[in-house]
């Protein structure tokens, strides 16, 4: 795995921090995870937890769990080490979705063609259905829920075509794919897509509210936090607010899909 220098972000605010233990949170997601960064700053900033908090690969973090470094690491299903001791849970599903106006004849796509429809000069519409128009793509700007997760969907050295326009959010992709016959877009899962667009099936697996958060469909991955087989008094805590209203409020925030406790 690619190594990189780690991006560490101390939430320590002196004035009003309890006294107690610091409890160390690493970041192994893609991209960054939003959610438990979010609730880490609300308790720091609150003067409830003393906080550090960094990004770090996941072969990093998981090492630095085992070696008493870390207290709690968040990265996606399945990094967890064959041979991991420690105690896990999912708290959210991120997802890739593709969306089409419901004028277009297709149904579904393999992952090769989408990777195609995104990265080709100027796909046309011929080669994938009835329609024989040039395909109008639509997307995500880079930061925004969805946008990672085409990183890396797309082989690498590739990159979305300069004519993708990009916009900051999903619902933005959803109102001009229903808008545009001739448009496909990317963004996360939207259970409540408006009824002018469709959901692209993705090798085969439809996109919808069982398959994303069951994982069978393909371009969706749980999200989850590692602890220690005993995790210190400063960890529970954590973990106890993560099971609240707020920070089901964070994740869906960040446009992923919720897994109850």
């Amino acid at each position: 795995m690619k190594k990189f220098l780690p991006t560490v972000f101390l939430f320590l605010v002196s004035a009003l921090l309890l006294c107690g233990a610091e409890l160390r949170i690493a970041d192994a997601v893609p991209g960054g995870d939003v959610p438990v960064r979010q609730l880490a700053l609300r308790e720091a900033f609150a003067g409830r937890q003393q906080i550090q908090y960094s990004r770090e690969t996941a072969d990093d973090a998981f090492s630095g769990l085992s070696g008493g470094k870390f207290d709690l690491i968040v990265a996606e299903l399945p990094a967890r080490p064959e041979k991991f001791a420690g105690k896990w849970r999912v708290y959210a599903v991120d997802s890739l979705v593709f969306y089409v106006n419901v004028a277009n004849t297709l149904t579904g796509a393999k992952s090769s063609q989408l990777r195609d429809m995104f990265t080709q000069k100027q796909p046309n519409w011929q080669d994938y259905s009835f329609l024989s128009t040039r395909i109008q793509r639509y997307g995500v700007k880079a930061g925004k829920p969805g946008a990672a997760y085409m990183e890396r969907f797309l082989f690498r050295g590739s990159a979305l075509a300069d004519s993708v326009r990009k916009f900051g959010s999903t619902a933005e992709v959803l109102a001009m794919t229903g808008a545009d016959p001739d448009a496909i877009g990317f963004g996360v899962y939207a259970p409540s897509a408006p009824a002018q667009v469709k959901l692209l099936a993705v090798d085969g697996v439809e996109p919808n509210m069982k398959s994303v958060a069951e994982t069978t469909y393909p371009l969706a991955v749980k999200r989850a936090v590692f602890t220690s087989a005993e995790p210190s008094a400063e960890t529970r805590r954590f973990l106890e607010e993560m099971d609240k209203a707020d920070f089901r409020d964070f994740v869906l925030q960040a446009e992923l899909l919720p897994v109850e406790p």
